[in-house]
Order: structure tokens, then sequence, then C-alpha cells
């Protein structure tokens, strides 16, 4: 272990990771990497409730076994990601030494101990995931060769039940993308054969928890393509009003309106912040942004400066922090 941070990779090492390195983006709405929460079950370990049912899961797929313990749940890898950002050790041993007084912040008393034995072979997993070579881009079956090169790495860490319990969700969207891939690229099937292939798939292989997720992300892509593409031709907030209206009903516009209309604030305010001479944005800062927008003013012009000029439309990139 080199860092802590190359190790955080067990929440978001399943389809997301995969799907990137392999090239199969947004295809069907799969959730972006820098959010795993879509991708993992509800929590069932928090501070004050240690126990509870294990959330439903479909039928276990290839290393994955029914996980009855309360324990054996994603939110623990989260737990563990979580801990390794906030060490930041320089190796194993190092972090082991913290891991402790990390945990104890973060799971009841008398989890600890077993949590701690479950993060250490997290981590000598994952140093182990780290050494395997990622799939071609755009081949199925090397993915599916990555994917269960992956199946055989836990298998050497970890139990069946732990598998299911910790890695099931990932395993089964993984699973998901890989029949995804080759379905879209049967050159035998019709575009209908193939939406209704991978409808099938998405139902065998997801609980109903996360392919309600993938139908709430899918939505949110589809929203911010009809923006982007109203805000690439200059579209009145009246187009924008009938088109959402039309697609997504009317309060949805109406939600959407206000959106809009409080991004417009929000950019309208960075740019007469960083308009102004360097003397007088300290008391700007105070007078424009709440003690929130403050927090994130640095990041969002930051942002700003990476992204593309406006178009000609004059849509000014950033987005309001509440």
């Amino acid at each position: 272990m080199k860092k802590a941070r190359p190790l955080q990779l067990g929440a978001m090492a399943g389809a997301a990771v995969l799907a990137i390195l392999a090239g199969w983006w947004l295809v069907d709405g799969l959730p972006p990497a820098d959010a795993p929460e879509t991708v993992v079950a509800t929590s069932t370990i928090t501070a004050t409730a240690p126990g509870g049912a294990m959330p439903a899961t479909a039928q276990p797929i290839g290393d994955a076994r029914p996980a009855p313990d309360a324990m054996l749940n994603p939110s623990l890898i989260l737990i563990f990601e979580s801990a390794l950002a906030e060490a930041q050790a320089t190796g194993k041993a190092a972090f082991m030494a913290m891991a402790p007084a990390l945990l104890a912040k973060r799971l009841p008393a008398e989890l600890v101990a077993r949590a701690m034995g479950l993060l250490e072979r997290y981590i000598d997993m994952q140093e182990a995931m780290q050494a395997l070579p990622p799939p071609e881009a755009g081949d199925p079956a090397s993915l599916l060769k990555t994917i269960e090169a992956r199946a055989e790495v836990r298998r050497r860490y970890f139990a069946p039940e732990e598998i299911e319990g910790l890695f099931g969700d990932e395993i089964r969207q993984d699973a998901l993308m890989a029949d995804k891939m080759a379905i879209a690229r049967d050159a035998n099937l019709t575009p209908g054969e193939r939406e209704a292939a991978a409808k099938r798939s998405e139902e065998a292989l997801l609980t109903p928890e996360q392919r309600e997720q993938r139908r709430a992300f899918t939505a949110q892509v589809d929203v911010q393509r009809q923006t982007d593409a109203m805000d690439a031709r200059g579209a009145s907030a009246q187009e924008r009003f009938a088109e959402r209206s039309t697609a997504y009903g009317y309060e949805a516009a109406r939600q959407l309106a206000a959106l809009d209309q409080e991004n417009q604030d929000w950019n309208s305010r960075l740019d007469q912040y960083a308009n102004a001479p360097p003397d007088q944005q300290a008391q700007l800062r105070e007078s424009l942004f709440n003690e929130r927008e403050r927090l994130r003013l640095s990041g969002a012009l930051a942002l700003r400066s990476a992204r593309p000029v406006p178009t000609a439309a004059g849509r000014t990139p950033g987005r309001s922090p509440s």
C-alpha cells in the first residue's frame, strides 16, 4: 500500500469504473463514478443502529451467496473508504495503526474489532485488484475476463457470504454491464430485441431498489441533455417551460424553471465577484454569498475557468451550490 488514496476503489470499482475502462459510458444511464451511492443499497450500519435487516437482493450470481448478516453490507465498504481518505497513510502498517480510532468514529464500539479484520483483508484485496490489467475498450469479452479475474481475487480474501454482503451489488452491476455490452453488439438483434433483452437482463440481475435508482439517474441524464440543447440554441424561458411540460409534466417544469433562475442568480453573482478589482473582492465575498456559498466559492471559480467558453446563447458555466 503506497498511499491511502489509490486504495479507495471499493465503492467505485464495480460497473462504473469498469464501464469507463471498457469505453461503455452513459449508453444506458450507468451512474457516474463520483456517485457510488447510486450503486449501493441503503445503509443498515449506523452509529445508532448496528442491527436491522439486509436489503432485499436479487438471485445471487457468480461468487455471490445469501448474506443475512447485517454487518456484511456495502455501507461497510464506504466506511472503509472514508477511513482511508481521512488517514492519508503512506503504508498499510501506518494505516492499520490508525484504523481502530477511525472506525470507532464511524461504527458502534462492539463492531470495531470485527470490522478491523474485514478492513485488513479489504486492503489486501484492493492491492491485488490494482495489479489486474484493465479491460480493452469496447470489448465485451475483455470486460467479462476482467470481471472473472476480480471475482477470483475476491474469493482469495473473503468467504462467499462476505462477498455477497459486501460486494453483491457491485457484482450484479458488473454482470449487467457485460450483458448489455454483448447485447448492444449482437448484429443479429433488432433494436426492439436489444431493448427487450437488456430489460430482461436488468430485471434478472438487479434488485428493485437498484432498478429504481437506474431509472432515476437516466431521467436526470435526459433532463440535463434537454437543458444543454436548449442552452445551446438560446431557448427562452417560455420555450423551456413548454418543452419540459410536454416531456416531464407541469410540476417538474415549474421546479426546473426555479432551478434555472437559481443558477442564473448564482452565475450573476460569480460574474460580479470574478470581474471586480481585487481590493473589492473581500467585501463582495461577504455581501454576495452566504456562509455555505463562500465555502464553495474557490472551487466554483476554478471549475468555471476550466470549462469551455460560454456558448453564443450566453450560458455562463456553473451551478448554484444550493
